[in-house]
């Protein structure tokens, strides 16, 4: 698996200091794209709810509206409104890509969507970029 970090996501780099400051002081962004993905599994929109989640039951987020969308032939957008902020899934299985993005006004688990990622999708290759 690849994990390369970036700490600043690219739209910043333009931002003033202050405004930089403020952006993050609003809460921490994780995205990750998965690559070479079990194009059944990212495929299959009640196992993607199902595991989203269970990860926003186990990191303590809460959940106030949820959006499924599943594309024909293929493809997933997740939607999750939470308390905290968002979370979001898009899946193009024809590439076998996952896309997971997080943004919370809390602590984000990075090592959990990772493993949710590898383990449960078959994802061989991990790219996370943070922005806190």
């Amino acid at each position: 698996m690849v994990n390369d970090i970036a700490t600043l996501m690219a739209y910043t780099e333009s931002m003033a200091e202050g405004d930089r400051k403020l952006v993050s002081s609003l809460g921490k962004q994780v995205t990750l794209w998965c690559f070479d993905c079990d194009k059944d599994r990212i495929d299959d929109a009640n196992l993607l709810s199902t595991k989203m989640m269970d990860y926003i039951d186990n990191t303590n987020l809460s959940v106030r509206e949820k959006c499924i969308s599943k594309y024909e032939p293929q493809g997933i957008t997740i939607a999750l409104i939470l308390e905290e902020s968002h979370l979001m899934v898009n899946t193009w299985p024809e590439h076998r890509v996952l896309q997971i993005e997080v943004f919370a006004c809390t602590d984000i688990n990075q090592k959990e969507l990772e493993s949710i990622a590898t383990k449960t999708f078959g994802a061989k290759r991990v790219y996370v970029y943070k922005y806190e």
